[in-house]
């Protein structure tokens, strides 16, 4: 009977199926509680899988299921107060406790409810379980504690593959590559492609094209037998679409086919969206119109390009044929679809209004923005007044911005008063809307109310940010700010700077002489 039951709870999937084996359980008194709790957190229905537990003589594997189910089902508030209950109850926790909750607080950033669960574990005896100690790891370094991690690792009496990837990772999501590659050389086992992986996009986020090729190169010449396998590849995909490195991501692309990497959609999906952003919006479509098992992030790579490429048209044609092959968008979706509506006041219109109406999504700023940025240079300002005056959210700085350069466009000086009274009485002004908003006094020759914005601006140390450029030579990307010299070769280049600077004025006299001869 006791197997019987557990299989028709192993293989059942509906509710009421579900009901109608936990009557028969009920019934016959079965001690299948923990196992109905398993099937009920799996189908994700917490809610039902409570007032079991409620209503049972929970054994301590029982509170441990419940506190995996809060965890795995996005309410890790509740792993933390079950964890608290079972205390309570003098349920004494177990090496099987620990991970949930330890995952439980990193999905909440609770770093400090992070270290108390760190001195149960130590004081409850589980210091030495190699499973506790990684998801430890796991925790410091998605609460960006990622020095606490490396001191968990230190004290670790055995250490796998799991404890040397999470400490990389931990590294590498913090920013700091280099410590990350000084770990991934002191590894004392066999390098995994997770590894290689993670620190090559490391690399790649930093723009740092030159070490991510050298190591991807180390990495299919090492001895411990690991090759790229497909995540790999959309690293150093990504990497060269967000550096526009057409060259090295073609390089890129024909290495997958040379070497048969499965293309899986993610992959797909990462040439696409490297070919777009590169510039070679016709080769991401003939890969677009090939693929199969498109989803919803390659339509969306797909759209990004053209509009990135100013191809509105045909952002608009591939979102109809999107529809039509009853692909439901989502908030990356229309944003891209309400920026291809620039000059189609009616359509964006439409299109802003089916978010809620057609495909259940909430408006974000950036949708906001998308739609008075469209009136506004449209000439329907007070249109896009009241839009903004009844946003369910706060307007930003984009908004206020697209606001005050349609005011500029059509010389309506008096909307532009009303917004800078708002933006001014802020206590934290955006510094490129005040400038704007001083430009559009300027236009008309008020000069004492640019004085009196740069003023304010002055007074709230309202800092503009630093202007940046960069450039590649040899496939590495330097960059530069104003007057920056901590570019190692920061002497040669501001003297090459001034010797054109002298080479161009001399150029000029010879000029003016010229055009002085008689």
């Amino acid at each position: 009977m006791l197997s019987w039951v557990r299989n028709l709870l192993n293989n059942s999937t509906h509710i009421s199926k579900i009901c109608q084996i936990h009557a028969q359980i009920v019934i016959h008194g079965l001690p299948l509680d923990s196992h109905l709790l398993e099937t009920l957190i799996h189908l994700g229905n917490l809610d039902y899988a409570s007032s079991v537990f409620k209503i049972s003589s929970p054994t301590d594997y029982s509170w441990n299921v419940m506190i995996k189910g809060y965890t795995l089902n996005a309410s890790p508030h509740n792993s933390v107060f079950m964890y608290n209950e079972m205390l309570r109850n003098d349920v004494r926790a177990s090496n099987f406790t620990y991970p949930f909750l330890l995952k439980a607080c990193s999905a909440r950033f609770a770093i400090k409810e992070g270290e108390q669960v760190h001195a149960h574990v130590v004081k409850f005896g589980f210091q030495l379980d190699l499973y506790v100690n990684n998801t430890l790891i796991d925790m410091y370094s998605k609460c960006s504690c990622v020095e606490y991690a490396h001191r968990v690792l230190d004290e670790m009496r055995d250490r796998d593959e799991v404890s040397w990837n999470s400490i990389i990772s931990g590294y590498v999501s913090c920013g700091e590559v280099e410590n990350a590659r000084k770990l991934f050389e002191e590894m004392t086992i066999r390098r995994n492609v997770f590894c290689w992986t993670t620190l090559i996009n490391g690399y790649g986020k930093e723009g740092r094209l030159v070490r991510m090729f050298e190591l991807f190169l180390q990495m299919l010449v090492s001895a411990d037998e690991v090759g790229p396998n497909s995540a790999t590849m959309v690293c150093l995909l990504t990497a060269c679409s967000n550096l526009c490195e057409l060259k090295l991501g073609r390089w890129f692309a024909l290495f997958i086919h040379v070497n048969t990497i499965p293309l899986n959609a993610i992959l797909n999906t990462a040439l696409i969206d490297m070919y777009s952003k590169c510039g070679q919006v016709e080769k991401a479509r003939r890969l677009f119109d090939g693929m199969s098992g498109k989803n919803l992030v390659s339509w969306n790579a797909m759209l990004t390009g053209y509009v990135q490429r100013g191809l509105l048209e045909d952002a608009i044609q591939l979102f109809c044929l999107m529809r039509y092959k009853l692909v439901k968008p989502n908030e990356i979706t229309m944003v891209n679809v309400l920026s291809a509506c620039a000059g189609l006041v009616e359509e964006g219109r439409l299109q802003f209004s089916n978010l809620p109406l057609k495909y259940g999504l909430s408006p974000k700023v950036e949708h906001y923005a998308c739609m008075v940025d469209l009136l506004g240079r449209a000439g329907y300002l007070n249109e896009a007044i009241e839009l903004v005056k009844n946003m369910v959210i706060l307007p930003d700085s984009i908004i206020w911005g697209a606001l005050l350069s349609a005011c500029r466009i059509h010389g309506d000086i008096d909307l532009a008063d009303k917004i800078g009274e708002l933006l001014l009485s802020s206590p934290d002004p955006n510094f490129g809307v005040c400038i704007l908003l001083s430009n559009i006094y300027a236009s008309v020759g008020r000069w004492k109310d640019v004085a009196r914005i740069r003023r304010l601006v002055k007074e709230k140390d309202t800092k503009k940010p630093s202007g940046c450029s960069w450039i590649e030579v040899d496939g590495v990307v330097h960059t530069f700010l104003v007057e920056d010299t901590t570019h190692m070769g920061s002497t040669q280049i501001y003297e090459t700077h001034q010797f054109l600077i002298n080479h161009l004025k001399l150029k000029e006299c010879v000029l003016e002489l010229r055009h002085k001869e008689p």
